[in-house]
């Protein structure tokens, strides 16, 4: 009985909302991070685009072309579009 008693007690211990966020915070912490991956990617297809040279390698690798190069910008489009409408949608972001 005196686990049970004190697990209850060591759960009400601590008040139950310290660990809450408000709808407003995990958002903004969601809009943030979906910016943040974004951007990743981003920079990633622009790399694409350029050639670039492998790090783990060492070996050169080409621009995209043709069709490759076509899907990469396409994604790109959709990509910047979507980051400049996050950061938009909260000034503080810009």
């Amino acid at each position: 009985m005196d686990r049970i008693t004190m697990s209850i007690s060591a759960r009400t211990a601590r008040h139950p909302f310290e660990d809450r966020i408000s709808v407003e915070t995990f958002e903004s912490d969601r809009l943030a991070h979906r910016l943040e991956l974004l951007e990743e990617s981003i920079a990633e297809g622009e790399r694409t685009l350029r050639g670039f040279v492998d790090p783990s390698t060492g070996e050169v690798v080409p621009p995209a072309r043709g069709g490759h190069r076509e899907q990469v910008l396409s994604n790109l489009a959709v990509e910047r579009s979507l980051a400049e409408r996050i950061r938009r949608s909260d000034p503080s972001r810009s």
